[in-house]
């Protein structure tokens, strides 16, 4: 009776144990690809579009900002897996926002672009195919247009988590 005993954890050991190849699973489609994710501003060098929701002129300042996800569409809706019919994807483009705000310093020689800046009528030369600005302006005029703008998009470029250009993205 005994040796019974000490072979039942034995035979239960082996038995789980079993060489038995597992049975695979279907994936004749490839795996959906990984929705968009939200750029860490405050490491590192990033290039990326942002809410702004904090800029004074002047020195020795900072910014707070709202990382988001810009896209136009229809890649927008494909990213974020969204059928066709689907509200959203019925607009030009869409943000997905991230809730998070994050204040960073901002270098005291940080570079500015505007689409209207420099009173250029043609506001097709002073955009990326981002839509964000590229004619240079002055702080004065960045800010002026941040005050005239509630939480407007901006694209940030950051250099070991430093704001250094603040460019207008520019949405009709």
């Amino acid at each position: 009776m005994r040796l019974r005993l000490l072979a039942l954890p034995l035979v239960l050991l082996l038995g789980a144990c079993s060489t038995a190849t597992p049975v695979p699973t279907s994936s004749a489609s490839p795996a959906p690809a990984p929705t968009p994710t939200f750029t860490d501003v405050s490491r590192g060098d990033t290039d990326s579009i942002v809410r702004l929701l904090t800029y004074q002129s002047g020195k020795d300042k900072a910014i707070v900002v709202e990382p988001i996800i810009f896209m136009i569409n229809p890649d927008f809706c494909e990213a974020f897996h969204l059928p066709p019919d689907n509200q959203q994807c019925q607009s030009a483009w869409n943000t997905a926002d991230s809730e998070a705000k994050i204040t960073l310093p901002r270098a005291d020689d940080a570079e500015f672009a505007l689409v209207g800046a420099s009173g250029n009528d043609d506001l097709t030369q002073c955009m990326d195919e981002q839509a964000a600005a590229t004619c240079k302006a002055s702080a004065k005029e960045f800010a002026a247009w941040y005050e005239y703008n509630s939480t407007p998009m901006v694209r940030l470029k950051t250099r070991n988590g430093v704001a250094v250009s603040l460019a207008e993205v520019y949405v009709p």
